[in-house]
Order: structure tokens, then C-alpha cells, then sequence
């Protein structure tokens, strides 16, 4: 906070890619582990967007259904790191065939923290399974036939593949809007 530095956390259901994607968007090694908890301990990266501008982005542990009761308050405390967070990343595995139930489960778990109107972007990730395996996909034609395929194109909905770096210039960009968008601390 002292830094003045805008905070973003990485939020979503276990193994979306929230550890593959703070390494694309900070140039960091951090441990992605496709296993459940592979990350327990928040992670805060340093991360460079367009324009010159900074800002925080921290991993969180990723969320699951039906957590035993024994856990939630273990978990509670690194959650709390999402409290402290201007704006929230909802990775979602766009591939998972259980990708709506588990952003259901997500969104669940940020109202029980009374987190649930936070600003967010939401962050389909993982596209680069729903191609076909045949052709050679580059960057831009992969993501506009996603995009075409989906529909999407809602400016708080973002599709990447972090594993490949595909979208990630285009995330930043999209950072850098909604930081822009958020309050400023000195105005709350």
C-alpha cells in the first residue's frame, strides 16, 4: 500500500494456469505444478504494463468444491491476501469441460469472503486446448477464432493461453485500462 502500487490477485478454481500466468506476465520462474495446492503460499510479482506503469500481481491458492471444514480456516488467512486487492484476475480453465460449475464454486467462495463485488476481469485461459491439433495456430488466428467461435468480446472478459503467451501483450493492455478505471486511494 505504501508503495501506491495498484494490487491485483489471480483468483479461480484449482489448476486454471494462475501460477503459469503470473510467470508470462512477470518473466518469473514461480513453481506451476498441474496438482492440487501446488500453491499454498501467496506470491507477489512485480509486473511491467504498457505506458511505463507497475503493478503488483499476487498468486493465490487455487479454489476447490466442498473444501473440508478443517481447511477453510487455513486457507481463510492466504485468502485474505485477495481482500487487499484493487482489482481481481478470475483465471478460469476455458478448456474444462466443468468450467461453469467451477466458476459457480469461485464465485461461491468470494461471497462467503464478502469479496464478491470487488472489480474483476475474468481471464479464459488455457484456449489452446480447444484447437484443433492438426494445424499450425499462430497467436492472432487463434485467439480471433476462439473469439469468433465464443463470441466473446466483452472488455471485462479476456481469452489467453498463458502456457503459450498468447493474449498476454493484449492482458497487459487490458490491465492498464482498468487500473486506470480504478479509484484512486486518496478519493475511497
Amino acid at each position: 500500500r505504501k508503495s501506491e502500487l495498484p494490487v491485483l490477485a489471480l483468483v479461480g478454481y484449482t489448476n486454471t494456469g494462475k501460477s503459469t500466468l503470473l510467470n508470462k506476465l512477470s518473466h518469473s520462474d514461480i513453481r506451476a505444478e498441474n496438482k492440487l495446492f501446488a500453491t499454498l503460499d501467496p506470491t507477489t510479482r512485480r509486473v511491467s504494463l504498457p505506458g511505463g506503469k507497475t503493478a503488483l500481481v499476487s498468486d493465490t491458492v487455487g479454489f476447490i468444491r466442498k473444501l473440508p471444514p478443517g481447511l477453510v480456516s487455513a486457507f481463510r488467512a492466504t485468502l485474505e491476501e485477495i481482500g487487499e486487492a484493487d482489482l481481481l484476475l478470475h483465471v478460469v480453465d476455458f478448456s474444462s469441460q466443468l468450467a461453469a460449475d467451477q466458476c459457480e464454486t469461485v464465485e461461491r467462495i468470494l461471497k462467503d469472503l464478502k469479496i464478491d463485488k470487488k472489480p474483476r476481469l475474468t481471464i479464459l485461459n488455457k484456449v489452446d486446448r480447444l484447437l484443433d491439433p492438426s494445424r499450425n495456430w499462430d497467436e492472432t488466428s487463434a485467439l480471433n477464432f476462439i473469439q469468433n467461435k465464443t463470441g466473446e468480446n466483452s472488455p471485462e472478459t479476456m481469452i489467453i493461453s498463458a502456457s503459450r503467451g498468447w493474449g498476454i501483450e493484449r492482458l497487459k493492455e487490458a490491465l492498464l485500462e482498468r487500473i486506470n478505471t480504478l479509484p484512486r486511494q486518496e478519493d475511497l
